[in-house]
């Protein structure tokens, strides 16, 4: 029995495809997922299941990091990347340095790419690991820090606007309470 039947057809070197699937392919698909979902082998979603760096999520990492920033008289800009590196949301507070924001952009762009703070980089390079300085696209400076949630990195908070360590310090602060308060 076949679900999906493909056919090509046209002049040589043109295929076009057409496709059919038979009514009973769709009725043995839902009787399988059915079958599945009552041996309890298929489930539905959960919200647990969903660990993607949204727009909502991404801004309340960012309020916490603003909230740090105020509590610490600093003006900072704070970007929030994906898993994959591409930026979700991203704000300059008032009287940041302009140089700031791709800075935080690219400390979080190399906390998610080597899944660590880039504090700790800053570190080995200042420790006499030469090599850091050469990887591409990567700036081991503190404010940059990984979000991970059961294991599995989700993105991070670049944060820029101050010197390293306190970038860092903001960083790790805003990363760390917002995890601890349920984002």
């Amino acid at each position: 029995m076949t679900f999906l039947t493909r056919s090509f057809s046209g002049p040589a070197g043109h295929a076009t495809p057409s496709r059919s699937v038979t009514l009973r392919g769709t009725m043995l698909a839902a009787a399988t997922c059915a079958m599945m979902a009552a041996l309890g082998l298929a489930r539905p979603a959960q919200a647990a299941d969903v660990q993607a760096m949204d727009l909502k999520t991404s801004l309340a990492f960012i309020e916490q990091a603003r909230q740090a920033a105020n509590a610490a008289h600093a003006h900072v800009a704070i970007a929030i990347v994906d898993a994959g590196g591409n930026l979700v949301a991203f704000e300059k507070m008032d009287e940041t340095q302009l140089g700031s924001t791709r800075l935080a952009v690219l400390k979080a762009k190399t906390a998610v790419n080597y899944q660590r703070p880039t504090a700790d980089m800053e570190h080995a390079l200042n420790a006499g690991n030469y090599m850091i300085a050469t990887l591409p696209d990567t700036l081991p400076a503190g404010g940059g820090y990984p979000i991970v949630v059961n294991g599995k990195l989700l993105g991070a908070l670049g944060l820029s606007g101050g010197e390293g360590e306190t970038d860092a310090k903001l960083a790790r602060q805003a990363v760390t309470t917002s995890l601890q308060s349920g984002r």
